[in-house]
């Protein structure tokens, strides 16, 4: 996998960029886009070619999802026929799986759409579309943000210039992880520099994830984000699946 923020306009606005070498596919997870602090949530089917001779256009599930000062994409690509070759789903095969990993919108279209759009920007999406300033986060109050992939979970802990996260997959993903979860461990950036990672872990699916950054002072910038990839089974069709969950936040006393 390889990760980096990067200037995105003169302006300012930062982008964050994840590719990630277990499926072929690559990812980006935006800060929050949404002026009123709502949740926005976007769901397809995704174009992601890992070769000339297995397409997975029409077998890669994309959801993303943001809620306060999260957001994840949930992203599950199944597995080629045994023999090689390119894996055919019905219509009626294909929604049924995707509304199991929460992508209800299938299709060629709709695919091509979601590949268009791989590459998130933090800042302004379309014309209509504001950047969102980032969540703030109170001393030594426990916010946690939870959507239909995970809680998260953050706390500025400011007596020791810390914070503190963790992280949960939710029972819906976990009912069709097979697998141990690999958890790259987390990137961050304090005020746009680039700090060290967080360790990763190869751990169960039930796992707790946590962390801490550090250091972090009042009125501190701080953008954090992980991945974790694992195997799945959707009713009998194998595949990789992954999250990634970015988070946009400023510490405050």
């Amino acid at each position: 996998m390889r990760l980096s923020w990067k200037n995105a306009t003169a302006s300012g606005c930062l982008a964050l960029a994840v590719t990630a070498s277990v499926t072929g596919a690559t990812h980006a997870v935006p800060a929050m886009s949404s002026a009123s602090g709502a949740s926005t949530h976007t769901v397809a089917a995704a174009v992601t070619a890992t070769s000339a001779t297995t397409p997975a256009e029409d077998r890669t599930f994309v959801s993303t999802t943001a809620t306060g000062g999260s957001e994840t994409t949930l992203r599950v690509t199944l597995d080629p026929n045994s023999d090689g070759s390119p894996l055919k789903l019905t219509r009626a095969e294909r929604d049924r799986i995707a509304a199991v990993v929460g992508a209800p919108t299938t299709g060629r279209k709709a695919a091509q759409e979601a590949s268009g759009g791989a590459r998130h920007q933090v800042g302004p999406v379309g014309p209509v579309e504001k950047k969102r300033a980032p969540a703030t986060l109170r001393c030594d109050k426990n916010a946690s943000w939870s959507d239909a992939n995970g809680t998260l979970h953050a706390r500025f802990n400011c007596k020791y210039s810390t914070i503190n996260w963790g992280y949960k997959i939710s029972a819906r993903v976990k009912s069709f992880i097979t697998s141990k979860v690999n958890e790259r461990g987390v990137s961050w950036w304090n005020n746009g520099k680039r700090k060290p990672n967080n360790a990763g872990h190869v751990v169960g699916k039930s796992y707790h994830f946590h962390g801490t950054l550090k250091p972090v002072r009042h009125g501190d910038h701080v953008q954090f984000q992980d991945y974790m990839a694992f195997r799945v089974n959707i009713g009998g069709r194998t595949g990789t699946g992954s999250i990634t969950w970015a988070s946009d936040v400023k510490a405050k006393k």
